[in-house]
Parts: structure tokens; sequence; C-alpha cells
């Protein structure tokens, strides 16, 4: 899908390009992320940015795009490596694509050998630097997202009794407000990044 060309407004001389950039104070390698972001979306539909974790949250990703093109809510994946979470995003996004209605509540047997539950996003997520670049591709409209959670080996998902306690605290409870989740790097992510 081509995405429509839009124009900001901005005029600058064609004796210096970059003059509106600097202007602007935008880094160059992030406008060029950005590039990236909205190319990916025009080519295939969605981009997956991602975090790669480290001390302070665990990894995630999550896309943007497929409120555009597909109509349907976007999703995150938490708690797994970056490159894992974009493969269920992207099957899982394929799937939308090819018209199959997935949703809130719907559980998932056949995308990974464990099972996967789709959950709505509670908007006080919505409000935390989690989804950061697609807030930035879409202004100030905040699509929903859909949380893909995974279970453990076991087939068990968090809330379930008998979850691994090794993955507790990997994925966040976003289908509830941030405030009625239990302490973990996830509910201290602007805390923690902005310290």
């Amino acid at each position: 899908m081509n995405l429509p060309k839009r124009r900001s407004g901005r005029r600058h001389h064609p004796e210096c390009p970059d003059c509106a950039t600097e202007a602007a104070g935008q880094d160059p390698d992030h406008l060029a992320y950005m590039t990236w972001i909205t190319t990916r979306i025009g080519e295939h539909g969605w981009a997956v940015p991602g975090v790669y974790g480290d001390d302070q949250a665990p990894p995630w990703a999550y896309s943007v795009g497929m409120w555009l093109t597909c109509q349907s809510p976007e999703l995150i994946v938490c708690g797994v490596p970056v490159q894992n979470a974009a493969g269920l995003i992207n099957a899982i996004g394929g799937r939308i694509a090819d018209g199959e209605q997935i949703g809130a509540d719907d559980v998932l047997r056949d995308v990974c050998p464990a099972p996967l539950a789709i959950r709505p996003v509670d908007l006080s997520w919505r409000m935390t630097s989690m989804f950061a670049v697609s807030d930035e591709f879409y202004g100030f409209v905040r699509p929903p997202y859909l949380q893909v959670v995974w279970a453990d080996r076991n087939g068990r998902f968090p809330w379930e009794p008998g979850f691994a306690t090794a993955f507790l605290g990997m994925q966040p409870l976003l289908w509830l407000p941030r405030d009625d989740n239990p302490p973990t790097p996830w509910t201290r992510i602007d805390q923690d990044r902005l310290s």
C-alpha cells in the first residue's frame, strides 16, 4: 500500500537540504529510523520496532502500521528476544492481513509450540514510553493494541496457577491498568529510564 505523501509545510533553501532537520533539532539517525519505519509500512503493511531489554526491563516489540493498513489493532509481544517477538507479530499480522479476525480473548495454538493468548492493552499503558515509535508515527492518535501473551512450556499463562516461576514478571499484564499490575520493571519503565 502506498501511503499518501504529506507535506510538512516547512520550506528550506535548496543549498541547505538539512536545514529543516537542523532547525527542528532532530537527530539525523532518528529521522533515518523513522523513514525506515514508514518505508516498511508502505512496503509490507507494518513495521516492528523493538527494545532489546537491559538490566531495567525485559525486551519487547510491537507493530506500527496495522491499524492504518489492515484496520486492526496493533500487536505487542513482551519478554522474549526482539527477533522472536517480531516473528510472532509478523506471523499473526500475516493472518490479519489475509482477513482472519483475531481479537481479544482469542487463543492461538498453531503459531508456535506454545499457545498464545490475545489480550487488549489498557489505555493507561498507552501513556507510557513503551510505544514511542507508534506515538511518533500516529501523532495524537493512539490506536488500540493487543498484547500477545505467551504460555510457559506446560501451556499455562501468567494468570493461571502453576505458571513457571522462572517466567514471572517477564510479561506485563497490559490488559490491567498499569497501577493494578504487581511491581515489576514494567511498572517502573518510565521512572527507570528518566532517572
